[in-house]
């Protein structure tokens, strides 16, 4: 038996693909109507973000490592708390994972309120511009946590100077 040409495969396909076509628009028209559930979209409020971000990580956020001298009690000697002093890796994990836990609530405050908006309205920078004007030029959470309004303004022209300023000139070159 001969194998069909590769049109008679192509006309059969098209063919197929139309006559399903066909039978989605009569089944989409037939007035089975679905009814979808109302869906209510709330302003984002980084400091109940911040408080659930608390809660969620509270035993990692309020760890401190046991001292030596808490040990002792009197004459005896607390076991428990002897094996968490002496468990000095695990200890160091908890740390570094409780530093990287304040740093990432700090990134979160400071992109709460360096925001695009925010740059787009002092700058006018749209695009591809704005996100790398904002990745090379951020500042930090001890500015923005005390810094005013007028204050977060002032330095973001002072970035967007910086930014503008042609790169390729030779200093001290007339």
């Amino acid at each position: 038996m001969r194998p069909l040409p590769r049109i008679w495969i192509i006309l059969l396909c098209l063919f197929a693909v139309n006559g399903f076509a066909q039978n989605k628009t009569a089944d989409s028209s037939s007035g089975n109507r679905v009814q979808l559930k109302t869906v209510h979209i709330i302003q984002y409020n980084f400091f109940k973000d911040s408080l659930r971000f608390r809660e969620e990580y509270d035993k990692e956020m309020n760890f401190r490592r046991a001292k030596w001298y808490e040990v002792y009690r009197g004459m005896s000697v607390d076991i428990n708390k002897l094996y968490h002093v002496t468990q000095i890796k695990k200890n160091r994990k908890k740390a570094n994972f409780r530093k990287m836990l304040l740093n990432k609530e700090q990134e979160m405050f400071v992109s709460n309120v360096y925001t695009p908006t925010l740059v787009n309205k002092v700058t006018q920078l749209e695009g591809d511009s704005l996100q790398r004007f904002m990745q090379q030029y951020n500042p930090g959470y001890a500015f923005v946590k005390n810094a005013t309004t007028y204050d977060l303004y002032e330095q973001i022209k002072k970035y967007y100077q910086d930014f503008t300023k042609p790169k390729g000139s030779l200093n001290g070159s007339h």
